[in-house]
């Protein structure tokens, strides 16, 4: 029986809870947290309850999850691995570069591991997106447009607050930026230019872009905001033959179109004097374009926590490892640095 203790017991930790109830092997027996109804309710479920962090640490545990407001996600993970428990942290895994080393370093004193919620891997836009790009379907990809666009205007609960950690960038972008550096695992990313604003919620960022440049040529953009009541699509990808569009993250809507076997643009021009207001943008012949099929993907929901459990076992590695959230927390480092500058930031990451 693996047992699991949870810190912080609110919308997230409900979460992991409901996450860990679908395995037989799996029991969460404790939970730690300073909002009294937070501890009825783990109480109300049967779990042992504790308001003192050392109290809690000494139960009989595998794993602790960490799922507290963003500044207190390294103290507290650190604390766990000090006291032999493995580690799964809510994102962002930290707030500094600094931090994450730190918890590297402690990981590997303790031999206990720690990994981060990076969930957005499994999502079916996304794992449809890199069978499109990985096919080559559309040919050498150029540009990649990355968006989530809300509606509301707001940063609600204590991810409004700066001191918790609050804002987009750490919220939705930590999980945009993972996703682009697992489409491109062996490539650098060269440069980063990243606008961020505060535009209805003052005290932390609620719409932010980041162009990212990846070390084969491929640019990147990533951009959120909380307030667009006209909608783009979640990704759109321009290739050397083709081009991709998927509308949302269940990948319901979307197509992907490519040029025909050896068709270049001006084939349909030549002898053309009258295509409308330019023979630069006018359209291709419908006969010299082909649809490509976006696959229609399983559900892969359960897949993080089904490798966490294994990985706890020993009997896998963890899919989200600390070094590739380093190399994510020093895009975002470069990406606060770039916006407070307004300059491009040139580094190798």
């Amino acid at each position: 029986m693996i047992k699991i203790g949870i810190i912080g017991f609110g919308y997230m930790g409900h979460f992991h809870y409901e996450k860990a109830g679908h395995f037989d092997d799996v029991k969460v027996v404790a939970a730690f947290d300073v909002n009294e109804d937070n501890l009825a309710e783990a109480k109300e479920l049967g779990m042992e309850t504790f308001d003192n962090l050392d109290e809690f640490l000494k139960e009989d545990m595998d794993l602790v999850v960490v799922a507290t407001p963003n500044q207190w996600h390294a103290p507290y993970s650190i604390a766990a691995m000090k006291a032999g428990k493995h580690v799964l942290c809510e994102k962002p895994a930290t707030m500094s570069v600094a931090e994450i080393e730190d918890i590297i370093k402690v990981s590997e004193e303790t031999g206990k591991m720690f990994t981060v919620h990076q969930q957005r891997r499994f999502d079916k836009d996304y794992r449809a997106l890199c069978e499109v790009i990985r096919s080559g379907e559309i040919g050498n990809v150029t540009t990649i447009e990355s968006k989530v666009l809300g509606e509301r205007g707001v940063c609600f609960g204590w991810r409004g607050d700066p001191e918790s950690g609050g804002g987009m960038l750490y919220d939705w972008g930590v999980h945009l930026i993972d996703q682009l550096l697992q489409l491109y695992p062996d490539e650098k990313v060269v440069s980063i230019y990243a606008r961020i604003m505060s535009i209805l919620t003052p005290a932390v960022d609620d719409s932010f872009e980041i162009n990212m440049k990846f070390s084969n040529g491929v640019c990147a953009k990533v951009t959120v905001t909380t307030f667009a009541l006209e909608k783009l699509p979640r990704w759109y990808v321009f290739g050397d033959r083709g081009t991709l569009r998927i509308e949302n993250i269940m990948s319901t809507e979307g197509r992907a179109r490519r040029i025909k076997g050896d068709v270049q643009g001006f084939d349909s021009v030549v002898g053309k004097k009258n295509l409308g207001p330019s023979r630069t943008m006018a359209p291709l012949k419908p006969e010299f374009i082909e649809e490509i099929e976006i696959p229609d993907l399983p559900d892969m929901t359960m897949e993080y926590w089904t490798n966490l459990i294994d990985a706890v076992k020993g009997n896998a590695e963890p899919h989200v490892k600390p070094e590739q959230i380093l190399r994510q927390m020093k895009i975002v480092e470069a990406s606060f640095e770039s916006a407070e500058k307004n300059e491009v930031v040139k580094e190798t990451i």
